[in-house]
């Protein structure tokens, strides 16, 4: 980074924890949420109860995490007092998308962008990007485009761009479904030639939050070293952007293996929700029986992931070291520029 994304650097510091790794706690789902309360009510959700879940969440679980990533409908406008962590992500893009038979068409949520984020003090922006290297054509260069003129205005406002990307299945695919989970019988290649094209310099994503390269049935018993090279060539693929792991509500003994896996390739934590805390929703609308699963279960989940994010998780310690380094200090404040 330039002397130039100081700010970033300082506002990545701030979402990870002593020992520079990330443990940060998602709360931003929104159609997992919308299905959690119809499928226990029988009925259509409500705002006030979308909230509920998700002040729920972070009352509970965020003084475990580096930050929370919040959306700005449900999240921001009601339960920033319940976020107990140090750091704030906020979501850019909208839940729903366009969808045509060979392509997915992401967007910003109405009246939200990234100087919105800035000015109301979130840590970074996370924007969800559905990409499929072998989508029609259209598909590809309005993905690319929504992408790269995010990290710009990312850069202008001196805020990192935290780039989660999901490859997903055309709708004539046997799997096809618009839920919000992990794309069954995925192509690894797929993946990972995702990653390759958006770790160019001109998107500007300063760390990436990235799926599984495999399905994660393969992420039982034993793995294959088809797995393990699939890990290995993911890192590679990021070409040495900082990253962490998604959960896409997996099983935790498979999200625990992943973690391993990754981490044993350089990543430097997670940003995890559902997996964390979607069992404790198995007794929602009861709000007690919610509360105590979160307390007790996802607690102790979510201690088990920051014990082996600690021992085996790849430091930023170095990364940061580089970047505070300002070169000729006595003109910092001559050669500093400002918002462009």
């Amino acid at each position: 980074m330039t002397t130039n994304n100081l700010g970033k650097l300082i506002h990545l510091k701030k979402i990870c924890n002593d020992n520079n790794h990330f443990q940060m706690l998602a709360v931003d789902q929104r159609p997992p949420i919308f299905n959690i309360i119809k499928e226990a009510t029988g009925k259509e959700y409500t705002y006030d109860q979308v909230v509920e879940c998700k002040r729920l969440i972070a009352s509970n679980l965020s003084h475990l995490a580096t930050a929370v990533l919040m959306d700005p409908h449900y999240s921001i406008s009601n339960i920033l007092d319940n976020n107990n962590s140090k750091g704030l992500v906020i979501t850019l893009e909208e839940h729903k998308f366009l969808e045509t038979a060979k392509g997915r068409y992401s967007e910003n949520i109405n009246n939200w962008s990234v100087e919105k984020i800035k000015k109301a003090g979130g840590d970074a922006v996370k924007v969800l990007a559905w990409y499929r290297p072998d989508a029609e054509i259209k598909s590809i260069e309005h993905q690319k485009q929504y992408v790269q003129q995010i990290g710009e205005q990312c850069e202008k406002y001196n805020i990192p761009f935290l780039l989660e990307l999901l490859v997903y299945p055309f709708q004539d695919d046997e799997n096809h479904t618009t839920e919000y989970q992990e794309q069954k019988l995925k192509n690894t290649q797929h993946v990972i030639d995702s990653v390759k094209e958006f770790a160019k310099k001109k998107y500007k994503v300063d760390i990436f939050k990235l799926e599984s390269p495999v399905d994660s049935s393969a992420l039982q018993g034993d793995i294959s070293m088809e797995t393990e090279a699939a890990f290995s060539n993911l890192a590679e693929a990021t070409n040495d952007k900082p990253w962490v792991v998604l959960s896409s509500g997996m099983g935790k003994e498979s999200f625990y293996k992943c973690l391993e896996l990754a981490y044993k390739n350089g990543a430097s934590g997670y940003l995890a929700g559902r997996t964390i805390w979607l069992d404790a929703f198995n007794s929602y609308p009861d709000i007690k029986m919610v509360e105590n699963g979160l307390k007790t279960d996802s607690i102790n989940y979510v201690n088990k992931l920051n014990e082996l994010t600690a021992k085996s998780a790849q430091s930023l310690e170095t990364y940061f070291t580089n970047g505070f380094k300002i070169e000729d200090p006595e003109n910092f404040t001559k050669n500093f520029g400002g918002f462009e």
